[in-house]
């Protein structure tokens, strides 16, 4: 069946972008560009600022809050320190170039988020170490003997297994977990207020 003139206009118009959404997706293509150089490194925080600035002169301010809500998105609870910094560094960079920034503010729930994620990290750590000291007593007699009866016996592969898989361990990772997470989002949620 051959469709009319009018119904093959009226296809054609759902699947074509407005030229508005065809600049804003190539703006988040420049973007996510910029962002993967300087994730590898191919850019320090000066160079991506320098990028970010000639973007924003050339399409606008809303490229300055979009630039640092992909940010955002990129932070996660248990990211290494380096990756953290790298993010925190763009974020407060990008803000110098809004006229009226909230640098300070920025500043201080990035703060909170260091000192949330240090904490997370050293509560694990610790309730790891006390968990592995209760079974490692355990496991060194029960490897004691079995050295006896001539097998060999991986002590720290078994206490590490043991303790992943008490149900303690998992009982406080899963409640950990949650409790920090949900802190964590209530300051990515304050991040995205002040962008």
């Amino acid at each position: 069946m051959e469709l009319s003139p009018l119904a093959k206009e009226r296809l054609a118009k759902i699947g074509a972008l407005s030229q508005e959404e065809t600049e804003r997706l190539r703006q988040s293509r420049d973007l996510d560009s910029l962002f993967s150089q300087y994730f590898k490194g191919e850019l320090d925080v000066d160079a991506l600022w320098k990028r970010l600035k000639v973007l924003k002169e050339q399409t606008g301010e809303p490229i300055v809050k979009e630039a640092q809500g992909k940010l955002v998105d990129t932070f996660r609870l248990q990211m290494s320190q380096e990756d953290f910094e790298q993010r925190r560094q763009a974020i407060l960079a990008i803000e110098t170039m809004k006229p009226e920034g909230k640098y300070s503010s920025l500043e201080l729930v990035l703060n909170s988020i260091e000192t949330l994620r240090q904490k997370y990290t050293q509560l694990k750590e610790q309730t790891y170490q006390q968990l592995k000291g209760a079974v490692e007593s355990q496991l060194q007699a029960a490897a004691q003997q079995a050295i006896t009866q001539g097998l060999k016996v991986d002590v720290e592969s078994s206490i590490e297994a043991n303790v992943k898989n008490s149900p303690q361990w998992k009982s406080f990772v899963s409640e950990h977990d949650k409790d920090n997470e949900e802190a964590f989002n209530n300051y990515i949620n304050r991040l995205r207020e002040l962008i």
